[in-house]
């Protein structure tokens, strides 16, 4: 058994590598001798590669814990943002982890449950999930189960609070990503927290911002934050793309 956690960030390494074999797959196609339109058109091709290369590398670097720590760091807001003394707590898309054991560890007297859709898509796993929180000495009060944001396994009111960090646009069984924070705060008790951290920005993903406030308010008090409001991130984290969209939704649950 590792003797350390192991936590991944939420950027894929596959992903990187797919986007580094085109580059170079268009980088080698200058070096044939074909037409030199074909070789400069090649290398044109290359370069939106090479920068979706760059952006990733970048992003891993700074998320890790060995670079910038802004997973860790992201992960801070969230938990600074809770108003938990005890209770039942909920991590939608737990992903490796890191932010549920954070919690378990901050609230020692506090139930946890870390759901997540892992699959081959993903770089993580549960059983990575359950080795972690043995290493940091919390796995008796963590649950992992896997299951959709979109249709959660548990009862009406069942959790004190709900987390979750960049999952709801994540989430492919639903379109409708205000059905998704609804089915959320569905299994919150009324009077219960939470704290969302999501690309609430991207209006392609969550439509318009007031209008999704105003869909989701009838049953919460909500208070919003952009990310680079409470936290000083690097120039390239901005990118749209990355956390440029990134907002802090938390609050109560009214009703």
């Amino acid at each position: 058994m590792r003797t350390k956690p192991t936590y991944q960030t939420w950027i894929r390494v596959n992903k990187l590598l797919i986007f580094l074999g085109i580059s170079l797959l268009f980088l080698m196609i200058t070096f044939f001798p074909i037409s030199i339109y074909l070789r400069i058109l090649s290398g044109m091709l290359a370069l939106p590669f090479l920068y979706i290369v760059f952006i990733l590398s970048y992003s891993i670097f700074q998320f890790a814990g060995f670079g910038g720590n802004y997973q860790s760091k992201i992960h801070d807001v969230i938990v600074s943002r809770m108003d938990v003394e005890s209770g039942k707590i909920l991590d939608i898309g737990t992903g490796s982890g890191s932010l549920i054991i954070k919690i378990a560890k901050r609230f020692p007297h506090s139930s946890l449950i870390g759901i997540d859709y892992w699959g081959e898509n993903w770089e993580y796993s549960k059983a990575q999930c359950e080795e972690n929180a043995e290493i940091e000495g919390v796995s008796d009060r963590i649950q992992f189960l896997k299951a959709s944001a979109s249709k959660l396994p548990f009862r009406d009111a069942e959790f004190d609070v709900v987390v979750s960090c960049l999952t709801f646009h994540e989430v492919k069984d639903s379109r409708n990503k205000t059905d998704v924070i609804r089915e959320a705060f569905r299994v919150l008790k009324p009077g219960g927290t939470f704290v969302f951290m999501d690309l609430f920005l991207d209006e392609a993903m969550f439509g318009e911002r007031t209008e999704l406030v105003a869909d989701l308010t009838d049953t919460v008090e909500l208070k919003q934050e952009k990310l680079t409001d409470v936290l000083n991130l690097p120039k390239l984290l901005l990118n749209k793309k990355v956390l440029g969209n990134a907002m802090v939704f938390h609050g109560k649950k009214t009703k």
